[in-house]
């Protein structure tokens, strides 16, 4: 008797033969002893012909711009779509912005835009954090907001026959409070912070000690932030010629109140003080209002910035050393004008920001700046960033008389008179290859 078996062109051991075919020739005498052969034959060759293809997942893009994005934990626990690396080949395009709350957490803003035949289809969710939420907790909180929003548009392909749901309860973020719920601290949040280190080696050493404190209120109408810190740096080298020693101590405080007075205007008043070693200041006082317009809704500030602020402000100066302009203390009026952008969108980042200000008394006292970044997604897998700050500096009345040593110009423990400022940065990163990333493997990473 002669027999043919067709063998999948899957078998993963190698049975496959000429032309695909194994020809089998069975003898009535041998019968027994081939039998179990083509048994193991047929049984241990894959059935994969004969199973119902994969449905075919959603795309998606993640665009995460914000703090706390743990992108392997999203694709180890969301695997109903396929992560891609292009925005050209994805679904969906997910961008995550966030901000901070006034309790000290974070407002996540999840911005879902369909692609291709979901073009029609976008989608926002938000998710507040807590400041006391564990890192773990915040990671899976956002990871299951972040599911939740990309079921919207897997329900409706053939992928959601693979996706089961399951409901889990009594896990609530413990820091979101419940609607009509009492607070105790009335929106009051309190934080203290001490830090330090120190190193050294044969030749120098340092030591340093930071200690900050930080209250603020937050509510619709109204902000109050009152911010205090202080340092002490300790610093010895040992040069060809000596040893030199350096010992800092700077204090800075802070205090913020503003008001909303409509949906795009918003005033304030803010007040400053504090001494700085670097600018030849003991101590130096600031106290100004400031009116601010918003070009679009402040609940957009997460994606979208563009304001327009005015402040005009009292300051008082006392010297460590006697100024170029032979002054010891001095009180000095000035106004100041901001003009700020920020942007973050499916096409990249970018911010900008132009700032002019002078004093009143000598107009001529004045400076001009401006800062802009972009980074753009240029073509599929090509993007490219670029940078650059400019600065016209009129308005130093504090550099002191006389010469500094070549130590303080050395490690910069005093600001120098110059007329500008400049800085620039560009790069380009260019990816190719596979398109999809949906697996995780982080072994001697």
């Amino acid at each position: 008797m002669r027999t043919a078996v067709a063998v999948s062109k899957h078998d993963p051991a190698g049975f496959l033969t000429f032309g695909g075919l194994i020809l089998i020739h069975i003898r009535k005498a041998r019968m027994r002893t081939v039998l179990p052969v083509l048994a193991f034959l047929l049984l241990g060759a894959p059935l994969q012909s004969q199973e119902t293809p994969a449905a075919p997942a959603i795309n998606v893009f993640l665009d995460c711009q914000a703090n706390g994005c743990d992108t392997d934990h999203f694709r180890t626990e969301i695997p109903f779509v396929n992560w891609v690396r292009d925005r050209t080949a994805a679904d969906v395009h997910l961008l995550i912005t966030s901000q901070g709350t006034g309790s000290g957490g974070t407002a996540y803003r999840l911005h879902y835009m369909g692609l291709r035949s979901f073009s029609a289809d976008t989608l926002d969710l938000e998710l507040a954090v807590g400041q006391t939420t564990a890192d773990a907790v915040r990671r899976d909180q956002l990871t299951n907001r972040i599911a939740q929003g990309l079921l919207t548009y897997a329900i409706n392909t053939p992928a959601a026959a693979g996706i089961r749901l399951s409901v889990a309860t009594g896990d609530a973020d413990e820091n979101a409070a419940a609607p009509g719920a009492r607070d105790p601290w009335n929106s009051w949040v309190f934080s203290v912070g001490l830090s330090g280190d120190a190193n050294g080696e044969a030749r120098s050493s340092s030591l340093d000690v930071e200690l900050d404190a930080e209250a603020q209120r937050v509510t619709p109408e109204w902000r109050f932030e009152l911010r205090t810190e202080g340092s002490y740096e300790r610093e010895r080298r040992e040069l060809s010629d000596g040893t030199i020693r350096f010992i800092t101590r700077n204090y800075y405080g802070e205090a913020q109140l503003v008001k909303a007075i409509a949906r795009l205007w918003s005033a304030g008043l803010r007040g400053e003080a504090g001494n700085s070693t670097f600018r030849n200041q003991d101590l130096f006082v600031r106290v100004a209002p400031t009116l601010e317009y918003s070009f679009f809704p402040y609940e957009e500030f997460s994606r979208r910035q563009m304001t327009l602020q005015y402040s005009a402000g009292a300051n008082y100066y006392d010297y460590t050393e006697e100024t170029l302009f032979d002054r010891t203390v001095e009180t000095v009026y000035d106004e100041q004008l901001r003009l700020s952008l920020r942007f973050q969108q499916p096409w990249g980042f970018a911010r900008m920001f132009l700032e002019g200000e002078h004093y009143f008394h000598d107009t001529s006292r004045y400076s001009l700046s401006t800062e802009a970044s972009v980074d753009i997604r240029l073509l599929r897998g090509l993007s490219a960033e670029v940078g650059a700050s400019y600065s016209r500096v009129h308005n130093q009345l504090y550099i002191q008389k006389g010469d500094a040593t070549d130590e303080e110009i050395l490690l910069e423990r005093l600001a120098l008179g110059t007329d500008y400022e400049y800085s620039v940065f560009a790069g380009v990163n260019f990816t190719f290859g596979s398109i999809f990333n949906n697996v995780v493997n982080r072994r001697i990473d």
